[in-house]
């Protein structure tokens, strides 16, 4: 089976089979796929579609609360195949993700097509996210694939420009309102469906009941939600407020971290239109204003002006990430089949997963982290409580501290600030810190946390990690604090120390309430192997440098595999430690061309770029900065995305440099040889 990405280019990929991994894989990654036969092969049917579907083990979901009639198509397999909408064909049916007007709508969607229409029929796409618009790699897939697109208006080519972007950069306070509230959709359903409507499907099939008792009952459960019988026995109702813009996070391990005009607003305005229904009424905010006409015109006109269509061949198959895509048809002349089907999120097939040392492992949770972006506290310039404090009101949540960064307690009095000033409550804040090397005898782990604690102001961390797998003599914390590298003679000493007793000492303050989570901080992969062979309580997390110049991939991979999410420290490369010598003008990564060229295609800074790439390679950034500007500017990440090509360009640039070595600065600066990545 081929596979080509719909909204990358011409790139293709064959698979002899696609398993239910590579599936989720392959459509957060690209969104859109079309699934063909090999060249030579006959087209799939209707059967061998289902079937295809069925070998996925995608969750079932229930078709209620859809505006278009429908009739479901007998196959054998165990899925549920639809016509799609059934709109008269001089029509078109407007944007939208389907059943974006329910709380609860599909993850994926999947076309057939059975019948190509004779003219027109295509259904087109828009990707709600990043841009679709790179018409030098579309016009290429003209010739290569049957793909017609409708051409883009933009001076370059090349240019991308997202939906969401569209609408927060040209109608922001459309945006912040749509946000802030949600929208209410308003539609008129009749008894019977109305072939003759692109929305004329029944309240009882909509609703999925037999009797009007039965509605009421299921429509009464709906917080919010308001409906009214008209006198032709047709029922109104009024949706509650339904999210409108969503932050997509992540799928299946996949980093997307996008905001996506996830809505059917545009198709409310644009095609709620029949004998029972107004469209200028179909939708309003959440609070109930109304909605500016002249915006929801210029939206639909966008859409319309960047839509990417596809023009059916009989066995096709479109399969859709409906948290990411919008989807449309165009009007067609002649007879069309094309068949539809919806389903919710994988089904988990039982597939036995083991960590870096064999043991069997369930529990991904730590994986999961509604915002990347971290906000770190090394070699951070002017007043860090006042930075800190700016780094909260821009939109910072995860803080990294140490006691080693020997600002502790005006980190504390900056997050303090920020919480009596209403900004923040503490739980909405995810605070590290760490162990210093001189601290790992069992004895000193519990007493270098009560230092972080009481500098920090707080009763808790939310995470405390092993800062280097380096044990170090120990130094009282009345003679020096922090401690750094060497003792009070000005010596680094080495001591031996069994890390997993330290690390079963950091398991008791798990216990003790004063940290949610323990991890680790520049360990490799046999240092990990040595804390799992013993641990009661797994590492949450590991920080380690990365950048585009060490990309750590094998490392990452690792990790992740074992259950521990990766935090990047020095995402943009050498730039910290050239005042160090430990880098040089010919590391800094904001003038390499790849990067530049893709900043350029974006709009974006080379900062934002790299950022993007560490998110996308399922990393968490720790970025600083004093400027509250460039704060704002290290957030704003989440509006683009980068494709494969682009993504490959960057990690093409490691070279495996390291700048925060210790088995190179502690012999310079200390007299010690001490490697550990070796």
């Amino acid at each position: 089976m081929r596979v080509t990405r719909l909204l990358e280019g011409a790139s293709s990929e064959t698979h002899a089979t696609i398993s239910q991994d590579q599936f989720v894989s392959l459509v957060a990654k690209h969104k859109a796929l079309l699934l063909q036969c090999d060249e030579g092969s006959d087209p799939l049917s209707v059967d061998d579609f289902a079937e295809f579907m069925e070998s996925l083990q995608l969750q079932h979901y229930e078709y209620v609360g859809g505006a278009a009639p429908r009739r479901l198509i007998p196959v054998k397999a165990n899925v549920e195949v639809y016509t799609a909408n059934e709109a008269p064909p001089d029509q078109l049916i407007p944007f939208h993700h389907e059943l974006a007007q329910v709380a609860n709508p599909p993850q994926y969607i999947f076309f057939f097509c059975d019948l190509p229409s004779e003219t027109g029929g295509e259904t087109a796409l828009i990707d709600s996210t990043s841009g679709v618009c790179d018409c030098s790699k579309y016009l290429y897939y003209v010739a290569a694939s049957s793909i017609l697109i409708h051409m883009c208006s933009h001076d370059t080519i090349g240019d991308k420009i997202p939906v969401y972007r569209y609408v927060a950069d040209h109608h922001p306070e459309f945006m912040e309102k749509l946000k802030l509230h949600g929208a209410r959709y308003k539609r008129t359903m009749p008894a019977e469906d109305d072939k003759e409507s692109p929305i004329g499907r029944s309240f009882y099939n909509t609703y999925q009941v037999t009797s009007k008792d039965d509605l009421e009952k299921k429509l009464n459960n709906i917080a919010g939600l308001e409906y009214e019988w008209t006198p032709d026995g047709s029922l109104t109702v009024i949706t509650e407020p339904i999210p409108a813009v969503k932050m997509i996070e992540q799928q299946h391990g996949h980093a997307i971290y996008q905001w996506t005009f996830h809505n059917s607003v545009i198709a409310a305005f644009v095609g709620w239109q029949d004998s029972r229904n107004d469209r200028t009424q179909a939708v309003r905010f959440g609070n109930n204003d109304e909605m500016d006409q002249d915006v929801l015109g210029a939206i639909a006109k966008f859409m319309d002006d960047n839509k990417v269509s596809y023009k059916w061949k009989k066995g096709d198959v479109f399969a859709i990430n409906n948290r990411l895509v919008m989807h449309s048809r165009n009007s067609f002349t002649g007879p069309r089949r094309v068949y539809a089907s919806m389903f919710g999120d994988v089904t988990e097939i039982g597939t036995v997963k083991r960590d870096g040392v064999g043991q069997v492992i369930s529990d991904f949770s730590a994986l999961n982290v509604p915002d990347p972006t971290t906000f770190g506290m090394w070699r951070l310039g002017g007043d860090p409580s006042e930075t800190v404090y700016n780094a909260i009101k821009a939109g910072y949540r995860r803080f990294d501290s140490a006691c080693d960064y020997g600002n502790e307690v005006l980190t504390g009095k900056g997050i303090r600030r920020a919480i009596d000033d209403g900004i923040v409550k503490r739980d909405d804040l995810y605070i590290t810190t760490k162990l210093w090397n001189t601290y790992h005898h069992p004895d000193h782990v519990p007493l270098a946390l009560d230092r972080c604690l009481q500098d920090l102001g707080l009763d808790y961390v939310d995470e405390f990690l092993i800062h280097f797998p380096i044990s170090m003599e120990f130094v009282s914390f009345d003679e020096k604090y922090p401690p750094e590298w060497q003792n009070m003679n000005g010596e680094m000493v080495l001591v031996k120390n069994d890390i997993t007793a330290t690390w079963k000492a950091m398991e008791n303050l798990v216990a003790s309430g004063k940290t949610r989570f323990i991890g680790l901080s520049n360990f490799n992969c046999q240092h990990i192997r040595q804390v799992l062979s013993t641990a009661k309580i797994r590492p949450t997390s590991l920080q380690i440098e990365c950048h585009p110049h060490l990309s750590q991939s094998k490392l990452i991979r690792f990790a992740r595999d074992s259950g521990i999410r990766v935090s990047a420290f020095s995402p943009l490369g050498g730039t910290s430690y050239i005042s160090l010598d430990m880098a040089t003008g010919d590391d800094l990564l904001f003038e390499n061309p790849s990067v530049v060229g893709i900043s350029k295609r974006y709009n974006k800074t080379a900062a934002q770029v790299m950022l993007r790439w560490s998110i996308q390679r399922n990393t968490l950034p720790i970025s600083k900065s004093s400027s509250l500007g460039r704060m704002q500017e290290n957030r704003a990440i989440f509006d683009f995305y980068l494709t494969k090509e682009e993504m490959d360009a960057i990690d093409s640039l490691n070279k495996s440099r390291r700048y925060n070595d210790p088995g190179v600065f502690c012999e310079a600066g200390m007299g010690t040889f001490c490697p550990i990545y070796e």
